[in-house]
């Protein structure tokens, strides 16, 4: 479709995008301080993503469970395997469908699968999405299910370090995969802001409620400087055209994290939905 825009990691139909530019951009020329909450809501509450039918079959075959986290209702998706056992974390706009094809290989290999709908998104009920509330998800989940390894996509990843950084005293993986895992929130905004077509005054005003609500500007989550604390084995995949998270980001996390392996694809995009990408996790989860 000409002149489509891309909603980061989403599969937003053009016409909804539209209306949520002029909506946000026109809202700033009556009120800031209206704008950057209608903005932070288009993030917090995003469209719930349909399921395509594949995804809905994979979904439905699973051993599925809402465990509850605070306010949240969240939803478990679990595949018994005698392996180990490996968590799976969506990135923004998505929901755990996403994992089809990747799960459907760890479960013939044997590992013991579970994935989670985030906060605010596929079957998971209330709250709303942030970094904060889904790392302190993962947490509370990775406490309950005691996971030797924990996968991340895009915002997934950002949750996963999230958590890592800031819950020392819970379960940690023995191992942790992201996938085009933004190194900095700011990153992720920017991205959401040309993918849109917003004004940067429109994201600036959401930043000064997002600080006054948790105390932090974008700034502090870095997840860049979050990995320094890793000790784990990690390993990151990034795609070097990525239009969300840029490729310069995934080479500062792995120089921040010793431990760590980088591998740059080509012509994947942020989705990295491609099966190099799932060969590499599975020789490299078996190493």
């Amino acid at each position: 479709m000409p002149n489509k825009k891309k909603l980061p990691v989403a599969d937003t139909d053009p016409l909804h995008l539209r209306a949520i530019r002029l909506a946000l951009n026109g809202s700033y020329r009556f009120s800031k301080r209206l704008a950057g909450q209608w903005c932070y809501r288009v993030l917090a509450k995003p469209p719930r993503k349909i399921l395509l039918p594949a995804e809905k079959d994979f979904l439905a075959d699973a051993r599925q469970q809402v465990i509850p986290v605070g306010i949240m209702q969240i939803q478990t998706y679990h595949w018994p395997g005698s392996g180990p056992k490996i968590l799976l974390a969506h990135g923004w706009n998505s929901n755990s469908g996403r994992w089809q094809a990747l799960a459907s290989q760890l479960i013939i290999a044997g590992y013991d699968v579970y994935a989670l709908d985030a906060p605010a998104h596929g079957a998971s009920v209330g709250g709303s999405f942030a970094v904060i509330y889904y790392g302190n998800v993962l947490a509370e989940l990775a406490d309950t299910l005691r996971p030797e390894v924990i996968i991340g996509h895009s915002a997934g990843g950002m949750a996963a370090a999230y958590y890592l950084k800031h819950y020392p005293e819970v379960h940690h993986p023995e191992k942790l995969v992201l996938l085009s895992t933004p190194a900095e929130l700011n990153h992720f905004m920017e991205s959401f802001r040309k993918g849109i077509g917003l004004k940067k005054a429109v994201i600036d005003a959401m930043e000064m409620g997002f600080t006054q609500r948790f105390g932090m500007s974008f700034d502090y989550f870095s997840i860049a400087k979050f990995v320094r604390n890793l000790r784990m084995p990690g390993l990151i995949i990034h795609d070097e055209k990525d239009d969300v998270a840029p490729v310069h980001g995934a080479y500062q996390m792995a120089e921040n994290w010793p431990n760590s392996e980088l591998v740059i694809t080509s012509g994947l995009g942020h989705s990295i939905q491609h099966e190099q990408v799932r060969k590499r996790i599975l020789d490299w989860l078996a190493y």
